[in-house]
């Protein structure tokens, strides 16, 4: 059994996913797909293209609008690094394999000396990753 990248957000209750993360990400944009690390990209309304990373906790411009996305999510560097495409590879090879409900992460987040191993990662509810991830960074933020 295999799982995309990414997901597309139009069947995700996003409001409710994006709760702990309003801090960070702007109301005017728009969710559009989902990564199998919880990763997102998002739609800006002068047609930029975001990245709300969960491994760093940034939200960032990476693409100036859609031609330029499509371009480059065709390059491994770019998948990786959006999607966390190499070790997406490792788990799945693992049996660890989340449906559209949930997604690939860390049981100890790198950002707080977790190792990048596959015994480090596991499949969590969608919501819970979030919002877990959303307080970590907007706690970590608020002491930098």
């Amino acid at each position: 059994m295999t799982r995309d990248l990414a997901i597309a957000c139009d069947r995700l209750d996003t409001e409710r996913l994006l709760t702990d993360w309003r801090w960070l990400v702007p109301r005017d944009t728009t969710p559009l797909l989902i990564g199998i690390f919880g990763d997102w990209i998002f739609g800006a309304p002068d047609g930029s293209h975001w990245h709300l990373g969960l491994l760093e906790g940034q939200f960032r411009r990476i693409a100036k609008d859609s031609v330029e996305f499509s371009a480059k999510k065709r390059e491994e560097q770019f998948r990786d690094e959006w999607f966390n495409a190499n070790w997406a590879d490792i788990a799945l090879g693992s049996g660890l394999v989340p449906d559209d409900t949930q997604c690939l992460g860390w049981k100890i987040a790198p950002v707080i000396g977790g190792p990048f191993s596959v015994e480090n990662i596991q499949v969590f509810d969608l919501f819970v990753c979030q919002s877990v991830h959303g307080q970590l960074f907007r706690q970590i933020s608020q002491r930098a």
